[in-house]
C-alpha cells in the first residue's frame, strides 16, 4: 500500500511541472520558498553549466553545489573544466549570514548581512505576479513576471515566455523589437529522481550556446519534509560572483585541490 502511495504522490508531483512556462515561473519564485520557510516552493539544489555550443558541448564545465547544517553554509563545491583539466575549489564558511526578513501580505523584504556588507531583497508575488527587486553594492535590479493563460510575461525586460507549440516541456524567451521577433533563450523542464530539472539554453543567430542546469528540490511548506537542508538561490556567471545572500566567504577561507 506505501508503495502505491508514493507511485501515485511522483506521479502527482511530475504532473504538477509538465507545463514548461509555470515550472519557470515556480523557478522564479524559489527567491522566496528560500527565505521563507512557510512558503511551498522549489530550492536549489545544484547547477551544471556547459559554456560550449551545440558543436563543442563538454569543454568547458562549471559545476556548483552548495552544502549545509541545517541553515548555516558548510561549504560549497566547484569545479571547472578547462582545456581538458579540472580545477576544484571547496570554499569553507565559518561565518553565518545574518538575515533580517520582514513579510507582511504579498510583500517579502529581505536583509542578508555579513562582515559590515548587507544586501536587501524585496518581494512582491501574489500568484499571478512575482516582482524581485535585488539591491546591493552595484545597484539596483528588477525583474516582473506575470503569467497568463498561455504565456509568461516578464515585463521588466519586454520579454514573453511561450510553450513549445508540440511539447509542453519546453518554452522559449522572446521579444519584439521592430516588427522582429527574436529568440534568446530555450529552458527544457523535467522531473527525474524526485528533482526538478530546469535547462535554460542561451541562443545566438538560431544556434544553441551556453547551457545551465538547474536542479531544484520541493520543500512543503512550513516543514523539511524532503531534506533537512536549506539552500541558497544560486545566481552563477552573475558578474562572476555570487550574491552575498548565500555565497560562499573568499579569500583566507578558499581551499583548492
Amino acid at each position: 500500500m506505501k508503495k502505491i502511495i508514493l507511485t501515485f504522490a511522483l506521479a502527482l508531483f511530475s504532473q504538477s511541472f509538465a507545463d514548461c512556462i509555470h515550472t519557470v515561473f515556480e523557478y522564479e519564485q524559489a527567491s522566496i520558498a528560500h527565505y521563507d520557510k512557510s512558503f511551498d516552493g522549489l530550492l536549489f539544489d545544484s547547477v551544471y553549466v556547459d559554456k560550449g555550443t551545440a558543436n563543442t558541448r563538454g569543454n568547458s564545465i562549471y559545476i556548483l553545489k552548495y552544502y549545509w547544517t541545517g541553515d548555516k553554509i558548510d561549504s560549497a563545491y566547484e569545479a571547472n573544466l578547462r582545456k581538458g583539466e579540472w580545477q576544484y575549489k571547496t570554499t569553507i564558511n565559518p561565518d553565518s549570514v545574518v538575515y533580517d526578513i520582514d513579510h507582511v501580505e504579498n510583500n517579502w523584504t529581505i536583509i542578508g548581512s555579513a562582515n559590515g556588507v548587507s544586501d536587501t531583497i524585496s518581494i512582491y508575488f501574489d500568484g499571478d505576479s512575482l516582482a524581485i527587486t535585488s539591491t546591493d553594492e552595484a545597484g539596483k535590479y528588477t525583474n516582473i513576471y506575470v503569467m497568463g493563460n498561455d504565456t509568461l510575461f516578464r515585463y521588466s525586460e519586454s520579454e514573453i515566455i511561450v510553450n513549445d507549440e508540440k511539447d509542453t516541456n519546453t518554452c522559449y524567451v522572446k521579444d519584439s523589437r521592430d516588427d522582429y521577433v527574436t529568440t534568446w533563450y530555450r529552458y527544457d523542464t523535467e522531473v527525474k529522481n524526485d528533482k526538478v530539472i530546469v535547462s535554460k539554453t542561451y541562443i545566438e543567430d538560431g544556434l544553441d550556446h551556453k547551457v545551465m542546469t538547474y536542479f531544484l528540490f520541493r520543500r512543503k511548506a512550513g516543514t523539511d519534509a524532503i531534506r533537512r537542508k536549506f539552500h541558497p538561490a544560486i545566481i552563477p556567471e552573475k558578474g562572476k560572483k555570487f550574491d552575498l545572500l548565500g555565497r560562499p566567504a573568499k579569500g583566507k577561507y578558499t581551499v583548492e585541490f
